[in-house]
């Protein structure tokens, strides 16, 4: 068997894979993949943003259609090659500009080993030794005198940061006194600086670029925000916070606490641009100091007050219809006593954790508010609907059906353009399920 082992980093890479996957041939067991975005939609771009050629794009992924790629799809760039035709053994290492890259391939000491280095010009293959250790060597810049180092890095970088825990791009920068663009332009980070490996170093200098006298010690970084669990990607001076709640996007996030889309992802870098990736019971930042809301959006203090006491905090501003809690209480024990789900409950009581194991006893929460529309909504919903299921992918008629307590006919009777299949359901949209 032959294994070919392709590296694009220094030490062992973790594992990360975002997006879709592009389809692997059998034979290449990928270990890490990246995603092709905006700027990497070639297969040229897309090698040259990882250093590799073309050729070993190829050797990895070796299924895809060259020359374009598809935008938020995973390709690889670290794996293992096998083959059932040869006994030999390679081992393919990367030499960047800026580092030195090395690998033990999987082979015995008397099998014939071959380095190949990349270059920006072509594939060097060196003379064959019997080995089971391959290095490689380089003439470019010296290798950095931190390690582990992010690959891609500046050849002329003379400062360096390593990732903690909780750093963001917008943080490092922060704490290096330089800009995301400049962190950015020195540093192989993408769009959504989702690649930033923890206890990696990454680049925060070069020659004549001077700090900015705001520079932030690490140890005085920004406090630790008062609410649990965050979102990561928060503004480090976030002085406002919501609860992302089901059904949630970004338009009602933001006009929920009265401010704009553009704010409520400038404040959350990881939100993505279809606003899809929101982690339900996690806290979002809606606001910074010197921002002030709109003063024509609802906040939680500026519905009525409620007719009932005491009530537990988190309930729906517009609440009309309340429950005491009793002993024994669950939030399924509850919703099905008054006739509504436990994501309504969740919804209506924002302060209700996962586990509905925080009820207050004897005191009211929420299980009613005046009956809205949502939006987006599927065409052919029934007018009198006074429930809505938000579409999900994977979703169907009978796994919908059967998580709102009704039959696949009622369902298709108040969605009316819903077909026979229910192979239409449109990703994103409302879809009634009770009128």
């Amino acid at each position: 068997m032959r294994l070919t082992h392709f590296i694009a980093a220094v030490g062992l890479v973790p594992g990360l894979v975002l997006g879709r996957v592009a389809t692997v041939r059998r034979g290449v067991d990928c270990y890490y993949t990246a995603t092709a975005d905006s700027s990497t939609l070639t297969c040229q771009a897309f090698a040259d943003r990882w250093f590799i050629t073309l050729a070993e794009f190829h050797l990895v992924n070796p299924d895809v259609n060259c020359p374009n790629l598809v935008v938020d799809v995973s390709y690889c760039v670290y794996a293992e090659i096998t083959s059932e035709t040869s006994s030999s053994s390679s081992s393919i290492s990367l030499s960047t500009s800026s580092s030195t890259f090395s690998t033990t391939p999987l082979s015995t000491p008397t099998s014939t080993t071959t380095s190949i280095i990349s270059s920006t010009s072509s594939l060097i293959t060196t003379s064959s030794r019997t080995s089971s250790t391959v290095q490689t060597s380089s003439t470019s810049a010296p290798s950095p005198s931190f390690t582990p180092v992010l690959p891609g890095v500046a050849s002329n970088c003379n400062r360096f940061y390593k990732i903690v825990t909780g750093d963001e791009c917008d943080i490092v920068a922060a704490k290096n006194g330089i800009t995301t663009a400049q962190l950015r332009s020195w540093n192989v980070i993408n769009t959504s600086c989702s690649n930033l490996w923890l206890d990696y170093y990454v680049c925060v200098g070069i020659p004549g670029v001077t700090p900015s006298s705001t520079i932030r010690s690490t140890t005085s970084s920004a406090p630790t925000p008062t609410v649990s669990p965050v979102m990561p990607g928060h503004a480090s001076n976030c002085n406002r916070w919501d609860k992302v709640r089901s059904g949630d996007q970004c338009d009602t996030l933001a006009g929920r606490n009265g401010v704009s889309v553009a704010q409520l992802r400038s404040w959350n870098t990881q939100i993505n641009a279809q606003c899809n990736n929101l982690w339900l019971d996690y806290y979002v930042c809606v606001g910074i100091p010197g921002v002030t809301p709109s003063p024509t959006t609802s906040t939680p203090t500026s519905g009525p007050t409620p007719t009932v006491s005491p009530v537990m905090p988190g309930y729906a501003s517009n609440c009309n219809r309340w429950y005491k809690v009793r002993s024994g209480d669950q939030c399924d024990t509850i919703a099905s006593r008054n006739g509504i789900t436990i994501a309504q409950i969740r919804t209506w009581n924002s302060q209700v954790n996962a586990g509905c194991t925080n009820l207050w006893l004897d005191y009211y929460i929420c299980i009613g508010v005046p009956v809205t529309a949502p939006s987006p909504l599927m065409p052919g919903t029934a007018g009198t609907c006074n429930r809505w299921h938000l579409v999900a992918s994977g979703d169907q008629c009978d796994n919908i059906a059967s998580r709102n307590g009704i039959s696949v006919a009622q369902f298709r009777s108040w969605n009316t353009q819903v077909n026979a299949g229910c192979t239409n359901l449109w990703l994103g949209y409302y879809v009634c399920t009770r009128a």
